[in-house]
């Protein structure tokens, strides 16, 4: 299989325990970014639930250095026996909304999709609100992607992509969870592959959107590749397969180059002329990756599908 090369400007590492890092421009402070950060911890070895997630809250710097960390506290809410409790792999909409994933919030062993409002002054979750997906699959996708073209939503709607194999587009009520396919499309023909999310950035004089994925196989990963969307959520071209990291799949404090690689890209943000990827690596470090956004469109194409 042929792999292209997104060169980095700057690879930044993030100094802050966890992985899985989603972060937006700072909605109060120019030239800063908000992010949080999922912080798991093993509880046990011989019971359920065997870890907890927590979400911390951090104020970045221009440099993406770390000025300000705050976990945030969940609300009382029933919680069922699952291999993980706490909310995980929270991606931020704007400064009071993120979305999120919980496996402790049914009998069913099963991730659910949910939408938080959150208080920057206290640092608590105030509410959570879990999608009704209405697709009758007995495992819903996660890592659900916000389409919207700003961090405004319409209505009390968002538009989110939701699987890629087939693709499939939601349409998501904030306020009831209650969620309808918008868009259907088959794009890929992968044998023995699963598409996973990812991460989303709505690009202003494109008037596109750029996507990137994740390619598993047999629960392994395998690269990523990177979607453009046009406004009406059609694909209208792909890269080739690419890895992010250069260095192996052990991370900078990895004893072992060797292991298996695992990448997570969770954010992207789009900043004059360079695009910023959060990027977690084998869930041990978090990086910043800026590409020059240019290099990345020239080599997103149809033929490439």
């Amino acid at each position: 299989m042929e792999y292209v090369t997104f060169k980095p400007l700057r690879k930044i590492k993030i100094q802050h325990e966890g992985y899985n890092m989603s972060f937006i421009n700072h909605p109060d402070h120019k030239n800063q970014y908000l992010a949080t950060i999922r912080v798991s911890c093993k509880t046990t070895d011989c019971e359920y639930p065997a870890v907890e997630n927590r979400v911390y809250l951090v104020r970045l710097d221009s440099t993406f250095q770390v000025l300000e960390s705050n976990y945030l506290l969940e609300p009382a809410r029933k919680i069922y026996t699952s291999y993980t409790t706490g909310l995980e792999d929270c991606r931020l909409i704007n400064g009071n909304t993120m979305t999120g994933v919980l496996l402790d919030n049914s009998e069913y062993w099963i991730p659910e999709m949910c939408m938080c409002q959150f208080n920057r002054d206290n640092y608590q979750i105030t509410k959570i609100t879990v999608f009704n997906t209405n697709t009758g699959e007995p495992k819903p996708e996660k890592n659900w992607l916000v389409l919207n073209t700003s961090n405004v939503m319409n209505d009390n709607v968002l538009f989110m992509l939701y699987s890629y194999e087939p693709f499939r587009i939601m349409s998501v009520n904030v306020n009831t969870g209650e969620c309808q396919v918008v868009h259907f499309q088959k794009i890929f023909n992968l044998d023995n592959c699963e598409v996973h999310g990812g991460a989303c950035v709505y690009l202003e004089r494109e008037r596109k959107y750029l996507v990137v994925v994740r390619i598993i196989s047999n629960h392994k990963y395998m690269f990523s590749m990177w979607i453009m969307l046009n406004e009406q959520y059609k694909v209208c071209g792909t890269s080739k397969p690419f890895l992010f990291s250069d260095h192996g799949g052990g991370g900078d404090n990895s004893k072992d180059k060797d292991v298996e690689l695992y990448e997570m890209c969770m954010s992207l943000v789009e900043k004059k002329e360079s695009l910023y990827a959060s990027l977690s690596i084998n869930d041990q470090e978090i990086y910043v990756y800026e590409f020059l956004l240019k290099d990345i469109i020239s080599k997103t194409s149809m033929d490439n599908i």
